[in-house]
């Protein structure tokens, strides 16, 4: 088991004290992007800088908890969360610079799935006292002292959030499928051809990055255990992940799918993701339980 780091009084404060405003912020922001998508259109710009200002709390955050724990914050449900969060807005704030009023809506969506991760972060240990997301500063493993580490699981963030992105856009094309225009909230979305396109961009996006995960898990695997693949279950998930993006790529790319297939693959894809984040940590075991 890893050992622990002594984290000095005022490192442990700052990093306690800018977590809690970097949550703060993104509940703040969610609000700020969600009454905007009922009508106050003119809060759109608002949300977004308050996004931008909660993004540099968020990073000032990781950067402290890198000083505490003398390593690059990956490891763990706690760490490798917060990266993801970290990821999901930045990839989101990059696609808002370069058409804003017309990605504003999807901010409602993405900063709500940022906000349940927190609850996740948050909440959940304490309601089922089973479950542990420790917070703790500790060494890493022999195992993980590698610069495959950085790689491989930068690579896992950054999919990881291209996914959810794409799962986002999915969920507000079936809202806007399912009202029809009948409401003020469903022609506050963007057009369908707009929602497909940011989904699309977006897996693409982020089976880029699953797909670098693969490779270079694959080779750290070898280095580490010699074999490049041990059908361990996380390896079986994020290969099903993999391939159900995969043929919602083909299917889009070169037979032109669009509509409810698509967003029903995207859909399937984000959830055969999450249980490779978190139902395989917590349902079965492997040789990826380092957290």
């Amino acid at each position: 088991m890893a050992g622990m780091i002594e984290v000095s009084p005022t490192g442990l404060f700052l990093e306690n004290l800018l977590f809690t405003l970097a949550v703060a912020g993104y509940l703040a922001a969610t609000a700020g992007y969600l009454i905007f998508l009922f009508g106050k259109k003119s809060l759109g710009p608002s949300a977004s800088r308050l996004l931008h200002l909660d993004f540099s709390l968020h990073s000032a955050f990781l950067v402290t908890r890198t000083v505490n724990v003398r390593r690059v914050p990956f490891v763990g449900h706690f760490e490798f969360g917060n990266m993801f969060i970290w990821a999901c807005v930045f990839v989101y704030l990059w696609t808002e610079r370069r058409q804003k009023d017309k990605y504003y809506a999807v901010g409602a969506f993405v900063t709500s799935l940022v906000v349940l991760y927190i609850v996740y972060l948050t909440l959940v240990p304490k309601i089922f006292t089973r479950v542990t997301i420790s917070r703790a500063h500790t060494l890493l493993p022999p195992v993980l002292q590698s610069n495959w580490l950085k790689v491989h699981v930068s690579a896992s963030v950054l999919g990881y959030a291209g996914f959810t992105l794409a799962f986002a856009v999915a969920l507000m094309w079936l809202l806007k499928a399912r009202l029809r225009e009948k409401s003020a909230f469903a022609r506050a979305l963007p057009a369908f051809a707009v929602l497909e396109e940011y989904m699309y961009r977006a897996s693409v996006f982020g089976f880029l990055f699953q797909t670098v995960m693969i490779i270079t898990g694959a080779i750290w695997a070898d280095t580490s255990w010699g074999r490049f693949w041990g059908w361990d279950p996380k390896e079986m998930w994020s290969l099903i992940t993999w391939f159900v993006f995969a043929v919602y790529l083909h299917a889009r790319f070169t037979r032109g799918w669009s509509g409810f297939r698509t967003v029903a693959l995207v859909v399937a894809g984000w959830f055969a993701m999450l249980f490779t984040w978190v139902g395989v940590a917590w349902l079965l075991s492997g040789i990826h339980s380092f957290g």
